[in-house]
């Protein structure tokens, strides 16, 4: 049995910093969806995809997001909120509906932001 090679101290730093990086956007959704009225009241699900979900990201790669809401309006009224906090330059905006039937599509692109999607806020009523 092969022994995997021990992280080199680049890719180390490089998962620490992203840590960080994770923590901190967390604690920054955390903190929008605290100080919205009546947000924790409702179902929501925040996830990141794309590069900084795989782990494949450079200091060129932006962030995605995907909401996920029981009504697309919702879906869309916490995109905008998470662009104009400057929590995302991406974000896609998801009825609970649509995003079930995404993630089964014969789309390679919804398939692959299923198999990579990380869950970063769940909110149920």
């Amino acid at each position: 049995m092969a022994i995997a090679p021990s992280p080199s101290t680049f890719e180390t730093l490089r998962q620490q910093s992203h840590g960080r990086w994770l923590a901190d956007l967390i604690s920054r959704l955390e903190a929008l969806v605290a100080s919205a009225p009546g947000a924790k009241d409702g179902q929501l699900e925040i996830l990141l995809f794309g590069s900084r979900a795989r782990g494949d990201w450079d200091g060129f790669s932006d962030t995605d997001l995907l909401v996920v809401a029981p009504h697309q309006e919702w879906a869309e009224h916490w995109a905008d909120r998470l662009l104009d906090a400057g929590l995302a330059q991406d974000v896609v905006a998801l009825g609970q509906q649509s995003w079930e039937e995404m993630t089964t599509s014969p789309s390679p692109h919804w398939r692959a932001v299923k198999a990579q999607a990380i869950s970063l806020l769940r909110l149920q009523p």
